[in-house]
């Protein structure tokens, strides 16, 4: 063996040796870069996640929680509408979704300036609320990893609701009178709303043509129904033996009927009858009808006892609203609110 040989040998394995440290430190940095690409990437995806849309009084929304609660919405949209209406809803809801976010980060942020206090009995409350609507506490915190919300960022969110809504409860709602002047005021300037049009207490015999009645044959059975009712047999009676239409084990009791809301050739007869007329037989789709009329009152304005609630709350609703509007741009006035 020549000694060009071995030193040419040597030479290839030194050469080898020094490609594999080479090699080995490439793979060494290649594997440090990945890393911090996917640190880095990890890091830009959070910050693009979670992107400050606006901020408000110090208090943040985030692009991922907007997007959130967009979602949410969008889905209940896709529930009752489609295609360009679904889009230009989408829109409109987009813009007023933002403001509403908007008005409870004030609301929120009010709150804490003014330490609205919140208990953890409150806010277990909520959560056990919360629970209860699912099958096992298995299935609760799986509807939370879904979400990608922790239980503690969960009670977070109750904490703050519930403080939003004890603020607006002390400066909005406490400060809302309904005076007995305003109902009676508003009573008086909208009786047509509290019309009720005449009605008739009725009762029915239906007989209806069949596989086993023609229809000439079950004009001829009412007829025959009518004949015994004029001669004095009992309504209740007939009804039970021979009606397929509503109550017959109450003698068709049909109770109290408004006008207008029955087919019209049933109405053009029976709101000509007194109590205790029977009209004549009926041919309607359903088949062949007889009535009798029990008690009839006339149109009538309900009293105002009886409104008396309906109309403060609704008072109470829209003087709720006022308040909260101009409670609401009173925040505005001192707020620093920055879109990003």
């Amino acid at each position: 063996m020549s000694l060009y040989w071995l030193k040419n040998r040597q030479c290839h394995s030194q050469a080898r040796k020094k490609r594999s440290r080479i090699s080995r430190y490439m793979k060494k940095i290649f594997v440090i870069l990945l890393t911090i690409l996917a640190v880095s990437l990890q890091g830009y995806c959070s910050q693009t996640l979670d992107k400050v849309i606006v901020i408000v009084n110090g208090e943040t929304i985030t692009q991922s929680e907007f997007d959130i609660a967009y979602s949410s919405m969008l889905s209940r949209l896709k529930g009752r509408l489609t295609g360009e209406e679904l889009m230009r809803e989408a829109e409109v809801s987009r813009t007023d979704l933002l403001d509403r976010m908007i008005e409870e980060k004030l609301i929120l942020s009010e709150a804490k300036k003014e330490d609205i206090e919140v208990t953890d009995a409150e806010i277990q409350e909520k959560v056990n609320e919360v629970k209860s609507k699912f099958e096992s506490n298995n299935k609760f915190e799986e509807a939370l990893i879904q979400e990608g919300v922790s239980l503690q960022e969960l009670k977070q969110r109750y904490a703050d609701q519930i403080r939003v809504a004890k603020l607006v409860e002390r400066d909005v709602r406490k400060r809302v009178v309904v005076k007995p002047s305003e109902t009676l005021e508003y009573y008086n300037s909208h009786k047509k709303d509290f019309e009720e049009p005449e009605r008739s207490h009725l009762k029915n015999i239906l007989i209806k043509p069949g596989e086993n009645l023609s229809d000439e044959d079950a004009r001829i059975l009412a007829e025959k129904i009518l004949g015994f009712l004029k001669a004095g047999e009992d309504f209740d009676v007939l009804a039970l033996k021979y009606s397929q239409g509503p109550n017959p084990d109450v003698g068709g009791d049909m109770g109290f009927i408004k006008r207008g809301i029955m087919l019209k050739e049933i109405e053009d007869a029976v709101f000509k009858l007194d109590p205790g007329q029977l009209s004549e037989v009926i041919k309607t789709k359903l088949g062949y009808h007889i009535f009798k009329v029990v008690e009839k009152q006339p149109d009538t304005v309900r009293a105002l006892s009886e409104v008396k609630d309906a109309i403060e709350k609704r008072l109470f609703m829209e003087e709720g609203k006022n308040r909260y509007k101009e409670w609401i741009e009173g925040l505005k006035k001192n707020a620093y609110i920055s879109f990003r």
